[in-house]
């Protein structure tokens, strides 16, 4: 099968607008897979990226949790110390009042002793026993005043420790970098 010279040149226009037509959709593929290479690339960077801003920031954290852990094991070790002494300083005086308290009731018994010899015990019994009564106030107001001072110490010693764990806190927090 021969074909004359028209249909030979039309044959082979159309071959090379085919080849043409294959030509440019083969260039917009190309195209399109280096458009889609390069995504994947920019993709996988800013993957990269994100991944290393966590690592960072989880990084930071964990080291402002190891720090601020420290400073409030620090503060609790020197809480309790405080503590210890504010109990130790109780008993101290604990044992002076009671000192106190002995001396106080020798000196009541010796004057009760003292104005009944002198016989003025039947004045003094009108009054209902004055010294006493000034005893047990005495008595009753180093109780209270023990019991205040102790829970005064340690409200004071507890608001420091919680006020050096808030401070501690605040200075442990670092802005993250961008």
């Amino acid at each position: 099968m021969i074909l004359d010279k028209p249909q030979a040149y039309g044959a082979i226009a159309a071959a090379l607008v085919l080849g043409a037509l294959l030509l440019v959709q083969t260039s917009r593929l190309h195209t399109a897979q280096l458009s889609e290479a390069k995504t994947k690339t920019e993709q996988a960077a800013v993957l990269k990226n994100i991944a290393e801003l966590t690592a960072k920031a989880v990084q930071a954290q964990q080291h402002q949790t190891n720090l601020w852990n420290q400073l409030q094991e620090e503060n609790a070790n020197e809480t309790l110390k405080k503590i210890n002494a504010a109990n130790v300083d109780r008993d101290t005086a604990k044992h002076a009042a009671d000192r106190l308290q002995n001396r106080i009731n020798s000196l009541v018994t010796e004057a009760r002793r003292a104005s009944k010899d002198s016989g003025i015990g039947d004045s003094v019994s009108s009054t209902k026993d004055p010294i006493g009564v000034l005893a047990e106030l005495f008595t009753r107001a180093v109780a209270r005043a023990r019991f205040l001072a102790h829970y005064a110490d340690t409200a004071r010693i507890a608001g420091q420790s919680c006020e050096r764990d808030y401070e501690a806190l605040r200075a442990t927090v670092v802005p993250l970098a961008q």
